[in-house]
């Protein structure tokens, strides 16, 4: 058990129970997203199954999907939907600001 934080496993199960099982044994930040491509085994919309399981929440989809990819590769954190809206919504009132005419 002491080596189970050294490894990551995937997430191309194909079952919700077993993708909650992989969860409650590695924890979510030790689980990845993954597939059979270009074999059409199971998935054929690759992260459906993490999408779409009742069992996760939010942040452990996220970490599924991307995050833990950015922690193991050493990648660039990518912004949140949230923080993408917020930055667009920002960029857009910036925008708007800069074409009002100053009094």
């Amino acid at each position: 058990k002491e080596y189970m934080g050294r490894f990551y496993v995937d997430s191309a199960v194909f079952d919700y129970t077993v993708l909650t099982l992989l969860v409650e044994t590695f924890g979510a930040d030790r689980v990845m997203l993954g597939s059979d491509y270009p074999f059409p085994l199971g998935e054929q919309q690759i992260g459906h199954l993490v999408k779409t399981a009742p069992a996760l929440s939010r942040r452990q989809r996220e970490d599924i999907l991307w995050r833990n990819a950015e922690t193991c590769f050493g990648l660039a954190p990518q912004p949140t939907i949230e923080e993408q809206a917020l930055a667009e919504e920002l960029s857009v009132d910036l925008r708007l600001a800069s074409r009002t005419p100053q009094q």
